[in-house]
């Protein structure tokens, strides 16, 4: 069930950003540029990340919770590699398992070196009394960090429609909790905005996408990884 060939179904029509890229950028302290999320959050979040990529790329679906994998590359290296483990890899099935897959595969790291391939971030090593030095990866400005987080806010607080990458980024960033600094300077009232736009607009597998990684934060919650 993890592959499928033939032609790929007009599942969506937005051309989607790096939706990874933009999560680890937003988890980004917007003075010091270091890593806000904890790792697993952070592991389990970019692994879904890179699944949306793909599915909202229209190279991955989600059906019953199973990931079906099309044959059609993707123009990403790390999209792509994604997508052939997905396809070859006939032992995990469940969208949850493959995010708990794609963590433990140090899918972090991955997405570090794509940004840092595409020079988004400069890599750069912190030292830190009694303690190993701590390796950043930050833009050269911070601001471009806040970028994506300042445009979800600023649609949500007029409201408008989030576009289908930025509302499944808002619901990743909800679901690890990172929400809570993104909109943080907000009126309360666009937490309900999000609640509606994801519930309203969020596509089928975009929302189970969504649904199991919450799934899988909760459970690492209480059982560790």
């Amino acid at each position: 069930m993890a592959g499928v060939t033939g032609p790929i179904p007009p599942r969506q029509t937005s051309v989607p950003g790096l939706l990874a890229d933009e999560f680890f950028l937003t988890g980004l302290d917007d003075v010091t540029g270091e890593q806000r999320l904890e790792p697993r959050a952070l592991g389990v979040g970019l692994g879904a990340a890179v699944l949306g990529e793909l599915v909202l790329g229209g190279r991955l679906v989600i059906d019953d919770g199973r990931l079906r994998a099309f044959d059609e590359p993707c123009a990403d290296e790390l999209q792509n590699r994604v997508r052939q483990w997905v396809r070859k890899d006939r032992s995990v099935v469940l969208a949850r398992d493959w995010i708990r897959v794609l963590a433990a595969r140090e899918i972090a790291d991955l997405v570090r070196h794509r940004l840092h391939a595409a020079n988004k971030v400069v890599r750069s090593t912190r030292r830190r009394l009694l303690r190993k030095p701590l390796e950043i990866y930050a833009p050269p400005s911070l601001s471009t960090a806040a970028a994506s987080g300042v445009r979800i806010a600023g649609n949500l607080n007029v409201p408008r429609d989030l576009n289908p990458a930025d509302l499944l980024l808002a619901g990743l960033l909800r679901a690890t909790g990172r929400d809570r600094y993104v909109l943080s300077h907000c009126d309360p009232s666009v937490h309900d905005e999000l609640t509606r736009q994801l519930r309203r607009n969020l596509g089928p597998d975009s929302s189970q996408l969504l649904a199991h990684t919450t799934d899988v934060l909760v459970t690492e919650t209480l059982t560790p990884f």
